[in-house]
C-alpha cells in the first residue's frame, strides 16, 4: 500500500484529506509540522508527501529544501496544497523542488489524480525491486486494474502473505498455469456472488444478471486470463518469466484446492464493498532443487518469517 505524508496544521482539513485519500486506497501518516515530518519520514516508507505552504514551524518551501537537500531524497514527489494562490509563492515552492504547486481554492477533484501519476513515476524511476516483493507488488496492480478498467468495481487490497501453500476453499475457483522461469499456477478464489457480479459487469449485462454456470465459466475463464496476463506483463518488465495456460474453472457449493505443501504461495486478499476474494500465485518449488529464483524466494520467505 502506497503511503502518503499528509503535513498540514488545520486538523479539519486534515481530516478531509486524510478520508480522501484513504478511501482511493492510501495509507496516510497525518503530522501538524516539519519537525514531525522529519521524524516521520525517516521512520516509515514513504512515496509521497503532501505539505501546506504555511505550517506552525516552518514555511512548506523550507520542508522541501530539508527534504531535498538528502541526496537519496531527490526523486520523492512531494506536493504543495496552499491557499497562497499566487505565482510568486508556486515559484518559490517548485524552485525549492516541489513536483507540483496546488491551490485550495481549485478543491480537491484533482489531487487524486496527480498524486497517482507522482506515485507511479516515483515508484518506476526507482532501482526495482527484489523479486519477490514484485511479486505481491504484481499481483496488487494486475487484480485491482482488471477490475477497475473491465466492471468499473472498485478494489481494496489487504497485506500480502508469503506462506507455504495451504488447501484453499471457494464457490468458484479459476487458475491458469505457469511454466518457464517460474513455474506454478495463478489461482482466484471468489464467492459465487462476487464472481455473478463481475462477470455481468464485465460483459455488460445488466446490474443483478445472474448467468447460467456455463457462462459463468466462461466470464471468469476470461477474468482470470486477463489477471493472469497483467502480472505477467508487470513481471516481464524485470525479466520474461513465464507463460501461461489455458484458464481452468471450478464452480461449487465448496470447492477445495490442494496443494503440495512445500509450494510457497503469494496470497493477496480483496475487497469489493464487503465481498471478499483473494488471487494466489503458487510457486512449484523443490527443497533440493528447482531453480535458483524458487531457491531465492523460499530463503527469503524462511528470513522474513524467522
Amino acid at each position: 500500500m502506497d503511503t502518503i505524508l499528509l503535513v498540514n496544521d488545520s486538523a479539519t482539513l486534515t481530516k478531509v484529506l486524510s478520508s480522501h485519500f484513504q478511501k482511493a486506497g492510501y495509507k496516510v501518516i497525518a503530522v501538524s509540522g516539519a519537525m514531525d515530518a522529519y521524524e516521520a519520514f525517516i521512520r516509515q516508507d514513504i512515496h509521497l508527501i503532501l505539505t501546506d505552504y504555511v505550517l506552525k514551524d516552518k514555511d512548506g518551501f523550507q520542508v522541501i529544501e530539508t527534504f531535498r537537500a538528502k541526496k537519496n531524497n531527490k526523486a520523492l514527489p512531494i506536493v504543495v496544497f496552499t491557499a497562497m494562490d499566487d505565482e510568486g509563492t508556486a515559484e518559490k515552492c517548485r524552485n525549492a523542488g516541489a513536483n507540483l504547486v496546488l491551490a485550495k481554492s481549485g478543491g480537491t477533484s484533482k489531487i487524486l489524480e496527480n498524486i497517482e501519476r507522482l506515485i507511479t513515476e516515483y515508484k518506476a524511476s526507482m532501482p526495482s525491486r527484489s523479486l519477490d516483493g514484485d511479486m505481491g507488488h504484481c499481483i496488487v496492480k494486475a487484480t485491482t486494474e482488471v477490475f477497475k478498467t473491465m466492471m468499473n468495481l472498485k478494489v481494496d487490497h489487504g497485506d500480502i502473505v508469503i506462506e507455504k501453500a495451504k488447501t484453499r476453499r471457494a464457490e468458484v475457483i479459476g487458475s491458469i498455469g505457469v511454466a518457464g522461469f517460474l513455474s506454478g499456477s495463478i489461482s482466484i478464489f471468489l464467492p459465487k456472488k462476487l464472481a455473478q457480479a463481475a462477470g455481468a459487469a464485465m460483459l455488460m449485462m445488466e446490474p443483478g444478471t445472474v448467468m447460467a454456470d456455463e457462462e459463468l465459466v466462461d466470464a471468469i475463464g476470461e477474468l482470470t486470463n486477463m489477471v493472469g496476463g497483467n502480472i505477467k506483463t508487470e513481471l516481464f518488465q524485470k525479466t520474461p518469466l513465464f507463460d501461461i495456460s489455458i484458464p481452468s474453472v471450478y464452480i461449487g457449493e465448496d470447492l477445495q484446492r490442494r496443494t503440495v505443501s512445500e509450494d510457497l504461495c503469494f496470497l493477496v486478499p480483496f475487497k469489493v464493498g464487503e465481498q471478499e476474494f483473494s488471487v494466489e500465485f503458487l510457486m512449484v518449488t523443490k527443497k533440493d532443487g528447482g531453480t535458483g529464483v524458487q531457491q531465492s524466494l523460499l530463503a527469503g520467505a524462511a528470513a522474513a518469517s524467522s
